[in-house]
């Protein structure tokens, strides 16, 4: 949804013209920038160990990073199929650091509803991975799909601008109730793991409707 958008359609213009010349002049590879996606999604487990925004700055960084290295290939005509196989499981290990930092962030800074927190982020884990996979599972049958609110990208922007915002409130509001022991995030956390698996039920229910009427190649 989120590619769909105007204002996701003026952020890939600008990558096509801005940062994609630039790297392919420096001869950079789509493969460089797939592995350093995977690198900074590392060092952001080490981040969210240590405080929410750092880790939110680091789940961002690395989203923009991945957004550019399809582009790459197509300027640089490279555009390969083991390329993208690589981008998307790299994608799902990313997706699992962004929330294994922030399980290390709570068993580090422990709060009341700890277990519950635990099963909240093996929710939204699972939540995210179906949604990735009904879309590669649909594409693998002939069909594309991206209906749904809570794609890749709106999960980075959401978790990443969340993570920042959650220590920014506690810095300005630091008596708040709705802040204290980072209940603001944890309500982002709730809603984020039910629009996931919202999103991941219709895509499948767009793929049981469609898939039967769709062309086989």
């Amino acid at each position: 949804m989120l590619r769909e958008s105007r204002l996701g359609k003026h952020y890939l213009k600008w990558v096509e013209e801005v940062p994609i010349p630039f790297l392919y002049r420096l001869a950079i590879k789509p493969n460089h920038l797939t592995f350093s996606t995977l690198f900074l999604s590392l060092a952001t487990v080490a981040a969210y160990s240590y405080s929410l925004w750092l880790g939110g700055i680091g789940v961002l960084v690395s989203g923009i990073v991945d957004t550019m290295d399809g582009g790459l290939a197509r300027k640089a005509d490279q555009k390969t199929r083991s390329g993208a196989l690589l981008d998307s499981v790299l994608d799902r290990y990313s997706d699992f650091l962004a929330l294994f930092g922030i399980w290390l962030f709570f068993l580090f800074h422990p709060i009341p509803q700890q277990i519950l927190m635990t099963a909240l982020l093996f929710l939204l884990l699972s939540g995210s991975f179906m949604v990735s996979y009904s879309r590669a599972r649909g594409e693998g049958l002939g069909l594309s799909v991206s209906v749904g609110y809570f794609g890749r990208g709106e999960r980075v922007i959401t978790l990443g601008i969340g993570s920042v915002l959650n220590d920014l409130l506690i810095f300005i509001f630091p008596s708040q109730v709705w802040l204290v022991d980072h209940l603001f995030f944890v309500a982002l956390l709730f809603l984020l793991t039910l629009g996931t698996h919202l999103s991941a039920l219709q895509r499948i229910h767009f793929l049981v409707n469609n898939l039967d009427n769709s062309p086989t190649s």
